[in-house]
């Protein structure tokens, strides 16, 4: 078994959930990320992916005046950083999402992409992931 903890990116940028959009869109283009964990008094309470950013933020409004807590994703699919690598790429699979935020003990851990699994490991992995997240629409 190898642990997901080997293949996660533990530098991980978060946002607060009272960031404004504007200041979230110039976070990612600086980190040159496309997904943000929101975290509110310690913990992590949704994400915020840049299609969020277009799709449902601009929608709202004022980029400067809608905040991360107004279009977040709360209910997201998490792993542990102990869990193995396989039933990670299973999950992402499952739920057709291509990133997976990584939480222990309530708090964020890191993040764990399919380019992290097709990198570090198994490319059939990560190629299985990839074939069934294009398939459907998950948010991540």
């Amino acid at each position: 078994m190898t642990a997901l903890k080997e293949y996660m990116n533990t530098n991980t940028v978060t946002c607060d959930a009272t960031d404004s959009l504007s200041e979230l869109a110039k976070r990612m283009r600086e980190e040159d990320i496309g997904f943000v964990p929101v975290v509110e008094q310690g913990k992590y309470a949704g994400v915020v992916t840049d299609r969020d950013i277009v799709v449902k933020g601009l929608a709202k409004g004022s980029p400067d005046d809608v905040k991360a807590s107004e279009i977040m994703t709360e209910k997201i699919i998490t792993g542990s950083s102990d869990m193995d690598v396989s039933e990670a790429a299973r999950l992402m699979q499952d739920h057709q999402i291509r990133r997976l935020l990584v939480v222990d003990d309530e708090k964020i851990s890191g993040v764990v992409s399919i380019g992290d699994i097709g990198v570090k490991g198994s490319d059939e992995i990560a190629d299985n992931v990839v074939s069934e997240t294009a398939k459907g629409s998950g948010n991540n």
